[in-house]
């Protein structure tokens, strides 16, 4: 084992090799930044009318978004590590060296949000043509500041940011650092949701693309950052360390490389490109950058990894690790300077403003053939459910070969909830509900009330509890935090009868009778919220009747039926409340993106009204007869437990009964 014992001449040393490490690889980000800027043609064409911003605000904006990243990568690292990589106890309380990678996040987190700020008035100044003097004015910052995509983003992320210093001051557990990785994650993902203009096309895959790069770099990028600094000060058990990050980081590489191509389709005509543009240059050197540091990551795993916890091979791994950050930091420069220059790909050119909203072309009229079986690839959700199955189906094999009885009707119910979903997400009916009201109603009630009864009588999480094996090594592992978050104080929040009528059904109200549809329908990154709210709500509202997984506080069955009944009743009301509309729902959207065979808005809302009362019978139906069934068992139960209580002790019970009514005759007497 490597000893974490230092003497006070080795600890200047180490903090001059750290920071001359760092200051390299911030050099390394600004001169690929700068060199990929000159190679894929980024510079900056002032708009008609507009001053030119400068060359400080052309190349300045760019360069602190070198800077912005690389905090925001080391802020993810040090929690990353905080909650993973540094051993902690079986309570989940961090150990002294996660503790200190927690302080020094808050430090990270704090250049973060402040190089985030800067950076905002750079891009303003960037965006409107104007000098950066004339950005950083009162009326300029308040009037166009959170009216442009990029400038919001970086709003977001400064507030977040700063949220998340102020935060890790007090994380002393796992569960608390994790929720601050966790935000901070999704800090950096904000520029991935405002890089793509709906006018290029393929307007979902691009933004998922986007996010999905910008997390799994963070990820990965930071987490080798992490072990870099432990390995410098030899104060963390390294081989297990880095054994519990590669795997974050295969998973990381895949991501990367697929969402790394997936950018690539969006933002070139052809392969042809990749040849012809200086553009496609530097994603070809990017191509390379991400191979060789596979390579080096293969060879880190196989010749390092088995005798990490040695001096010498500890040594050998920070020359590795260190090589792998400056290809890294190249990386980065290069994927800003993408960032910050204009796509080869040529704008395609709608018939109709309603279709550049969309970023495609208007769906014929509907036809049970069209709605049923077409299919456009939403990649979020389509990648998400295909793992949550592929998980299941791993789970489910696992615990067969380990001889566990598991019903195989859960291994259908389970599939057929995610086939739900990939339907309701990418078939014909996830297009035609962006443009109908009644359809975007079936879309929902399909979503939220079929799909969620199906997945919770999956039981996945008592699937994962008899899949996963206890920890051995005094830390929390998988399974137990599994069992935390079950009894936890979250989820007994979450399956509160209150809690999950209020969101599930009184959450209509708030959705359709307000804006908030209108305004959520009209950006992607608020449908994918609003579809994620439906198969949240509906899981845990079904959760709570009929769900077979553990929970802190299950309900009576007579409770069950109740909430079922009162949420029918409140949910018919929403739908005659609907179907009584005198105006169409949602014209900020649906008014701007209606096609030629929708000639009345109005009877298309009163349609969705007459969806939303139809369409609740049938899974409602199901829902009792799951009730009355699991009721039933639970009778049964109960009964045979009894009789077998009364063959251990004789029918004690019994006789305690009968001498209780004996003793009350004879008082009578």
């Amino acid at each position: 084992m490597i000893t974490t014992t230092q003497t006070p001449t080795s600890i200047p040393v180490q903090r001059s090799r750290i920071t001359s490490v760092s200051l390299g690889l911030i050099a390394v980000a600004l001169v690929a930044a700068a060199f990929g800027l000159v190679l894929a043609g980024g510079t900056y064409e002032a708009l008609p009318g507009l001053a030119d911003p400068g060359p400080l605000v052309t190349w300045g904006a760019p360069a602190l978004r070198v800077l912005t990243d690389l905090a925001a990568i080391a802020t993810v690292g040090l929690l990353l590590s905080a909650t993973i990589l540094a051993p902690s106890g079986k309570d989940g309380t961090l150990s002294r060296t996660g503790r200190q990678d927690a302080v020094r996040a808050v430090w990270a987190a704090g250049a973060w949000a402040l190089l985030a700020a800067v950076q905002l008035f750079f891009v303003l100044a960037l965006v409107l043509g104007v000098p950066l003097m004339d950005a950083l004015t009162p009326a300029v910052v308040s009037t166009y500041a959170n009216e442009i995509d990029s400038t919001r983003a970086l709003l977001v992320m400064s507030i977040l940011a700063l949220v998340v210093a102020v935060g890790a001051v007090t994380s002393a557990t796992t569960g608390a650092s994790g929720t601050w990785l966790a935000v901070a994650v999704a800090a950096a993902a904000l520029p991935g949701l405002a890089g793509h203009s709906s006018s290029l096309g393929d307007h979902e895959l691009a933004i998922t693309a986007g996010v999905t790069h910008m997390v799994s770099a963070v990820l990965w990028v930071g987490g080798l950052l992490a072990l870099t600094l432990h390995a410098f000060k030899r104060d963390l058990p390294m081989a297990r360390a880095v054994q519990r990050f590669s795997a974050i980081a295969i998973t990381a590489v895949v991501l990367l490389a697929a969402s790394g191509l997936a950018n690539s389709y969006t933002r070139l005509d052809g392969l042809d490109q990749f040849f012809t543009t200086g553009y496609g240059n530097v994603i070809l050197i990017k191509i390379g950058l991400i191979v060789s540091l596979a390579l080096l990551g293969l060879r880190m795993r196989h010749r390092l990894l088995p005798t990490l916890d040695t001096a010498s091979r500890t040594r050998a791994f920070v020359r590795v690790a260190v090589s792998e950050l400056v290809l890294m930091a190249t990386a980065i420069g290069l994927g800003v300077s993408l960032a910050s220059s204009p796509y080869p790909r040529e704008e395609e050119i709608f018939p109709s403003y309603g279709e550049s909203l969309l970023g495609f072309a208007y769906p014929p009229p509907p036809t049970i053939e069209s709605v049923a079986l077409g299919f456009r690839v939403d990649p979020l959700f389509f990648t998400a459910s295909l793992v949550a199955a592929a998980l299941y189906v791993i789970g489910f094999l696992r615990i067969r070969k380990a001889g566990i009885h598991w019903p195989v009707m859960r291994l259908v119910s389970w599939l057929g909830g995610i086939s739900v979903v990939i339907w309701c997400t990418n078939a014909g009916i996830a297009t035609y509900a962006q443009v109908s009201v009644g359809l975007h109603m079936t879309q929902h009630m399909v979503l939220t009330m079929l799909g969620p009864i199906l997945l919770v009588l999956g039981a996945p999480a008592t699937l994962a509890l008899r899949a996963l094996k206890p920890s051995t090594t005094g830390e929390r592992g998988p399974r137990e935090w599994l069992v935390w978050f079950l009894h936890s104080p979250i989820t007994r929040v979450l399956t509160n009868p209150f809690y999950v009528f209020i969101v599930y059904v009184i959450g209509l109200y708030g959705l359709y009778m307000t804006p908030l549809f209108g305004w959520l329908m009209g950006s992607h990154v608020g449908h994918v919220v609003m579809q994620t709210h439906f198969i949240a709500s509906g899981y845990l509202f079904y959760w709570v009747l009929i769900g077979i997984d553990p929970r802190p506080r299950p309900l009576p069955y007579w409770g069950r039926l109740l909430l079922l009944l009162l949420a029918l009743a409140v949910h018919g009301f929403f739908a005659v409340i609907f179907m009584m509309g005198t105006t169409p729902m949602a014209v900020e959207w649906y008014g701007m993106v209606r096609p030629e065979w929708i000639t009345d808005p109005l009877r298309d809302t009163l349609l969705g009204g007459q969806v939303t009362w139809g369409l609740s019978e049938i899974p409602s139906l199901i829902v009792l007869i799951a009730i009355a069934v699991q009721w039933s068992r639970s009778d049964e139960r109960e009964a045979k437990r009894k009789d077998r209580q009364a063959e251990r002790d004789g029918d004690a019970e019994l006789d305690a009964y009968n001498a209780y009514l004996e003793s009350l005759n004879s008082r009578s007497r």
